[in-house]
């Protein structure tokens, strides 16, 4: 008889159990024994119990599920349960309901002792079920099991999805949980099951919840056994996040068309809250729109604010409060709260302690109604505004990935509503311009300054409908106030008086412009001490030096009732004009500029290309400042500077279109380099100087920037020594601006129609691209009576490759399948990614019983090489290609779906050729 002289059998007993045979036999066996009573059950010092007895009486027997759960907790150890109906010498019995073996009272020697040892085998079994039981139970994916039509059972997560208990699961008809359109397919599905292939993809359906709420869910099932009736067990995942995001990721594209189309700010932004409310998982959603004239948006007040998704009364209480302070704002986009592309914070860790918006009305588990979810409206000019947004539609919280498309959509606003602010800010600048362009003419005709004074700000206080304009002029020592005009109503206190002569040099700030020759904006003249005049009425100011050859001659001002009424614009406006009258005054200046640059601005803003614009740019420079050679360089991939564009009279040149230099050399390199202006009034005495141009003398050179990225220069040449001062910089400075803006505006243009006709993954063209020139292709056809081919070329085999080489070297076979398709058809022939491994090729003049047959001749050659490489010979991959063809013939009166579904068909019908023992497979 084996001995245990280490094992403890703890025995449990309301009796004394040390009397019973049971105790004997324990001893006999070797085995250390302890005891205690039922009632006084607690964990016992020593860990290492081998086994647990219990013996009941009466009472232990009407509590027993109870006392074997209190075992359960204190011990992780068998239990074995005397019971005295058992006869002697029976085999243990296990009780899977309590983990637990029975045993009659009387066993002894070698019977006890393997009763104790398949408990131990048990034990460790029953626990290791509990264990799979708890974690199918709390799964993150839904697990059912069908019997006889009915749900038999589904875990925690399903019950949660669908907010139905297990009692009411049992009760249903199988096609109550889906949606009443998903149904019919449903109950078809099932009948299908038996014969469905063990690899094909799953079904998915819309499922109804209890709260009459859907989700998207992907069923993969099995059949377990069919003995007359079906039974099944299978998943569901929850993919209605990933549904919505392929959704979202389709209307984006969708919508970039629509929004480059639209020309009103509220109708955009308003569309693109309307869309991501639909579409992106949040019912709610609140738009802020930054002041878009100043200079850093951001840190500018709130111009505009839309919601979508609200009530009215919501609605009502969310514009009634202040807007987040700026303070708070940059707290806002920390990189502690950054979430992707988006900016998430909890609520209870706000950077502020009072409120701001309305509460949510969803929480879900990782979502608080207090939570805030911020993406950013980014811009040329950093954040113009921001979308925050509210109660999730699902329990599934936002992630990157939901959240890209989203802030994609968000950017794509911000640079459309930017593009539109622009656009009607120069409209507008070209309107006031218009307005002042006969200014130039009429002060042309005047030879008394104070009259030519009156005249223009006259003119500008009535183009620019200002509240009052005035200029003062230099003479001498003395600065004299020489015109002044006013809105109607204006008081007249507020005015100096016309014809006023004070020292030039003093306090205030139209001094303080004229001696410093820099403009001045003061968005509230109550706070700034340098400001002298009257604060009854005037609350903001603007002040511009106007600039003669030797310097500042006088300052061109207005001043406004509101505050902050004054921005860059304006700055551009009275700049001209000071300009304009720096002319007019020294009789040196050309007196068609205002025309000119209004003519310029209109041609920049119709140019659709770069040599548009550069030529653009090149004549109104030799027209306007009569320079004897402009050039304009562009700064190339290669760090390189490159001439596109010459203009000018000089007879003998040394470089042409299409000439380069180097950052390193020259006044136009170092200009490059340093993004700074550089005007040499002597070439000869700079040492940066590289003669290009024989018989220059001087130079000006100005940077093209945007955002302060170096886009290419501007560089003028004259034979004159002196020929240039600051003012031309000034000036050219402003062209290249123009130009720069023009330039970026072009190429995020050309950007953004490339990508949308183009896949992301492969670069080839995509079915939009398709669908938007097929039907003139197909009228071109009839036009000149050419045949033209499509080809549909599905890749087999491609599945097995990615699912073995996995989906991120599958995505390189795609590519070099791609890239192989291009390669083997002619330029004239275009390559469409028409979904998944499917490719469209179309084939203009091309029969497709000759030509296209040779292509797919080639096609079905060259496939072999894609998977070089990848190491798919050693696994046993291949690919090959099945491919349909239709030729269409000039006037054929199928339409194009009909000629999609026949050569769809075509390819299949290859497919199935070469798979002949999987034909059905291939039906469609």
């Amino acid at each position: 008889m084996e001995q245990h002289p280490k094992d403890k059998i703890l025995v449990l007993s309301n009796n004394d159990p040390s009397q019973l045979p049971l105790s004997q036999a324990l001893q006999d066996l070797g085995y250390l024994t302890e005891y205690s009573r039922l009632s006084e059950i607690s964990p016992s010092l020593d860990s290492d119990t081998h086994a647990i007895i219990l013996i009941p009486d009466e009472s232990g027997t009407a509590t027993l599920d109870a006392t074997i759960a209190c075992i359960q907790e204190a011990w992780d150890a068998p239990i074995l349960i005397t019971d005295c109906e058992l006869p002697p010498g029976s085999f243990p019995i296990q009780t899977a309901h309590l983990g637990a073996s029975q045993i009659p009272a009387s066993l002894s020697g070698k019977s006890l002792d393997c009763a104790i040892a398949r408990a131990h085998e048990f034990h460790s079994l029953h626990s290791q079920l509990e264990h799979y039981r708890k974690l199918l139970q709390g799964a993150p994916v839904g697990v059912f099991k069908i019997a006889d039509g009915k749900m038999t059972y589904v875990n925690d997560y399903l019950l949660e999805r669908t907010g139905y208990t297990m009692e009411q699961i049992r009760t249903l008809r199988l096609e109550e949980f889906f949606v009443p359109e998903d149904r019919l397919r449903f109950i078809e599905a099932m009948k299908e099951l038996p014969l469905r292939p063990s690899d094909a993809p799953p079904n998915v359906y819309r499922f109804l919840a209890l709260n009459g709420q859907t989700f998207v869910g992907e069923i993969r099932s099995k059949v377990l056994s069919q003995a007359g009736k079906l039974k099944i067990e299978g998943t569901i995942r929850d993919i209605t996040q990933e549904t919505r995001i392929m959704q979202l990721h389709r209307i984006v594209l969708e919508l970039t068309e629509v929004i480059l189309a639209e020309h009103d700010i509220d109708k955009i932004l308003q569309l693109v809250l309307d869309t991501i409310v639909e579409y992106s998982g949040f019912r709610r959603a609140l738009l802020t729109l930054y002041d878009l004239s100043i200079p850093v948006p951001f840190e500018g007040d709130v111009y505009k604010m839309l919601t979508s998704g609200l009530t009215l009364e919501e609605k009502e209480a969310i514009l009634a409060k202040d807007p987040i302070p700026i303070r708070q704002r940059k707290a806002i986009y920390s990189d502690r709260f950054k979430l992707g592309s988006a900016y998430y914070i909890p609520h209870d860790k706000t950077p502020w302690l009072e409120s701001h918006g309305i509460t949510g009305t969803v929480a879900v588990e990782g979502w608080h109604p207090d939570d805030y979810l911020f993406i950013p409206l980014r811009g040329i000019g950093g954040i113009i505004g921001s979308i925050s947004v509210d109660d999730p539609v699902d329990h599934n919280v936002p992630t990157v990935a939901s959240i890209e498309p989203v802030a994609f959509l968000a950017n794509f606003a911000a640079f459309a509503v930017e593009r539109v602010f622009k656009l009607r800010q120069m409209q507008k600048q070209a309107d006031q311009l218009h307005g002042l362009a006969a200014l130039g003419a009429e002060l042309a005709k005047v030879n008394n300054e104070r009259s030519l004074c009156e005249i223009a700000a006259e003119r500008v206080q009535e183009s620019m409908d200002y509240d009052v304009c005035g200029i003062y002029l230099l003479d001498g020592m003395r600065f004299v106030h020489e015109a002044v005009a006013a809105r109607d109503g204006f008081p007249q206190t507020e005015i100096s008086e016309k014809g006023t002569r004070v020292i030039a040099k003093g306090p205030g700030i139209n001094r303080w412009v004229l001696q410093h020759g820099e403009p001045a904006i003061i968005p509230d003249v109550s706070k700034n001490p340098i400001y002298d005049g009257t604060r009854e009425t005037i609350r903001s100011y603007i002040a511009m030096p106007i600039h003669g050859r030797k310097g500042t001659i006088g300052v061109i001002y207005t001043a406004c009732q509101r505050l902050a009424a004054f921005g860059d614009q304006d700055l551009e406006i009275l700049s001209t004009v000071a300009s304009h009258l720096a002319t007019a005054l020294s009789a040196l200046r050309r007196r068609s500029a205002l025309n000119r640059i209004f003519s310029f601005g209109q041609q920049l803003a119709v140019a659709s290309t770069e040599s548009q614009a550069i030529t653009s740019t090149l004549d109104f420079l030799v027209a306007q400042f009569d320079f004897q050679l402009s050039s304009i360089l562009m700064l190339q991939e290669d760090g390189t500077l490159r001439v596109d564009g010459v203009g000018g009279a000089y007879s003998e040149t040394r470089i042409s279109k299409g000439w380069k230099t180097t950052k390193d050399s020259g006044i136009v390199g170092w200009v490059a380099r340093n993004k700074k202006s550089a005007v040499v009034l002597d070439v000869s005495k700079d040492d940066r100087y590289y003669e290009a141009f024989p018989g220059t003398s001087s130079e000006l050179a100005v940077p093209i920037l945007f955002n302060d990225n170096l886009l290419g220069a501007i560089n003028i040449e004259s034979p004159q020594v002196g020929f240039f001062d600051d003012e031309d910089r000034r000036l050219i400075e402003v062209v290249a601006n123009h130009l720069a803006i023009a330039l970026s505006n072009i190429s995020s243009r050309a950007d953004l129609r490339e990508q949308a006709v183009r896949d992301p993954l492969t670069g080839l063209f995509n079915r939009h691209y398709f669908n938007s020139i097929i039907a003139s292709e197909l009228s071109r056809s009839d036009r000149y009576e050419r045949p033209l081919s499509l080809m549909m070329v599905d890749v087999d085999g491609f599945r097995a490759v990615n699912n073995k080489l996995g989906h991120l070297q599958g995505d390189e076979v795609l590519q070099n399948v791609a890239r192989m398709l291009e390669k083997n058809v002619r330029d004239a022939d275009r390559v469409i990614r028409y979904g998944g491994d499917e490719f469209l090729i179309f084939m203009p003049e091309t029969n497709g019983q000759r030509d296209a047959q040779l292509v797919a001749d080639r096609l079905r050659q060259e496939i072999g090489s894609v998977l070089e490489g990848t190491g798919a010979d050693e696994l046993g991959l291949s690919l090959g290609l099945s491919i349909g063809i239709y030729s269409r013939h000039p006037r054929e009166s199928k339409t194009l779906e009909e000629i999609l579904e026949e050569v769809d068909q075509r390819m299949y019908a290859d497919k199935r050729a070469k798979n002949e023992d999987r034909a059905d497979d291939y039906r469609r």
